[in-house]
């Protein structure tokens, strides 16, 4: 298989991680506490210890990348839309890659210098760039069973896909700015918190429901 460049980017990545990791990894503490989970309030709630926070990790950032890479060949449409699919997939799959090794050398650095884990501002303008990365690419992927949303009726038509796509990328966006806000302003009050879980249940719900509507809607036409 020729390999598309258009994925070099995200094996540069992948491979700086790799050794960004192991350095700054195994010059922490053995019994290092890692954060790798915050709750809606920004309070760390899960941590993992250093031998699983270094190679684990990375091999899930591999995994992921090898999954979007190869996407191709284990979506049974691939072919029906195969330049959109070749033209949507390798950014997704950077975008994926450089989040996850940020996080990654992030929970690292937490490790390393605990007082950083005071300030959570960070995890959550890295969380809203994510969703506003991923809502802008959202409507450029086509029809798939690897990315996107993937319920029965978007996948029954290309139209209910596209339009249910285009709905998904504008809550993902609008999800990402109220991060973004949350972040870079450091709003920690519990309004905020609330209107964060809702417009997080809407991105979750309403791009199925509206499927389910377009899905109905043709099959009574």
């Amino acid at each position: 298989m020729k390999l598309n460049k258009n994925y070099i980017a995200s094996i540069v990545v992948l491979i700086l991680q790799l050794i960004i990791v192991l350095i700054l990894g195994y010059s922490l503490p053995q019994d290092a506490k890692l954060p790798v989970h915050w709750n809606i309030r920004g309070q760390i709630d899960s941590y993992a210890s250093r031998n699983m926070a270094i190679i684990p990790f990375w091999l899930f950032n591999l995994g992921l990348f090898l999954l979007l890479m190869f996407s191709g060949k284990l979506s049974p449409v691939h072919r029906q839309n195969k330049e959109r699919y070749e033209a949507s997939i390798p950014p997704l799959a950077f975008g994926l890659v450089l989040f996850f090794a940020i996080f990654h050398v992030y929970i690292l650095l937490l490790g390393k210098y605990p007082r950083w884990q005071e300030q959570t501002q960070f995890i959550f303008v890295l969380m809203g760039l994510l969703f506003i990365f991923l809502g802008n690419l959202l409507p450029r992927i086509p029809r798939n069973y690897i990315a996107g949303i993937k319920v029965p009726w978007t996948l029954y038509s290309d139209t209910i896909w596209r339009k249910t796509s285009r709905l998904g990328g504008y809550c993902f966006v609008f999800l990402g700015l109220l991060m973004l806000v949350k972040g870079l302003l450091n709003i920690t009050a519990m309004w905020m918190n609330f209107l964060l879980l809702a417009v997080l249940v809407i991105v979750v719900f309403v791009p199925i429901i509206y499927a389910f509507i377009l899905f109905k809607s043709n099959k009574e036409e």
